[in-house]
């Protein structure tokens, strides 16, 4: 999984969701998301791109081009992936305070039981 794909994860969105947002079909926004490879009648290879696709992503994400696809994007995307990171555990870490440790959660009816405990 590629830095693009884990930021994506992290943000809660799928492929199906960008494409549908961008309006290009799943297998072709998902290639330029996977960056994946194919292989030329001469041997080599390359790799699917379509700028058109790219804006669209990019801007789904509130990024620029630069930002996911620039000779720092790596840099960038990692920024941003500790970021997501962050922020979910936060929620995390607020939920399991509001789940353990909230006084009104705090059953004030607590049955009384007789005998060996």
């Amino acid at each position: 999984m590629n830095n693009l794909q884990k930021l994506i994860k992290l943000r809660g969105l799928t492929v199906i969701d960008i494409a549908k947002e961008i309006g290009h079909g799943y297998h072709s926004t998902q290639k330029v998301i996977k960056v994946a490879t194919f292989k030329r009648r001469d041997g080599s290879l390359g790799t699917y791109t379509s700028r058109e696709i790219q804006n669209g992503i990019a801007r789904v994400l509130g990024l620029s081009h630069n930002q996911l696809w620039g000779d720092e994007s790596q840099f960038i995307l990692q920024g941003l992936i500790r970021e997501e990171i962050k922020k979910k555990t936060q929620l995390q870490e607020q939920a399991m305070h509001e789940q353990w440790l909230n006084p009104d959660k705090i059953n004030v009816n607590k049955k009384t039981t007789t005998g060996n405990v």
